[in-house]
């Protein structure tokens, strides 16, 4: 029997059916995995990565004005320590008041 000699008739059941469906849904998943392994994984690998770097850039950045502003309030307190030791070692003279001559 050749290809030529089946009916088509007797062939569009097998070809319409159920079957049928079962190989396109088949041929559709199959692209859909190829398309999300070879595209959209990558992709998102990518895209996270980049994510990532960005935050270990944020907090490098945050280290260092931390950084800064711990020096910056280190030597604010000096200064004012050293200008309460200008104020509190020499002893204030009392004012006279107002009405003694």
């Amino acid at each position: 029997m050749t290809l030529a000699q089946v009916d088509a008739t007797a062939l569009a059941p097998y070809l319409a059916g159920p079957g049928a469906a079962v190989v396109v849904l088949m041929l559709v998943l199959g692209g859909l995995y190829k398309l999300t392994t070879t595209y959209l994984l990558p992709l998102a690998n990518r895209a996270l990565d980049s994510h990532l770097h960005r935050i270990d850039k944020l907090i490098s950045a945050n280290q260092e004005e931390s950084k800064a502003i711990t020096r910056t309030l280190a030597s604010i307190d000096r200064r004012l320590a050293r200008l309460e030791g200008l104020t509190d070692g020499a002893p204030l003279a009392p004012l006279a008041p107002m009405g003694d001559k």
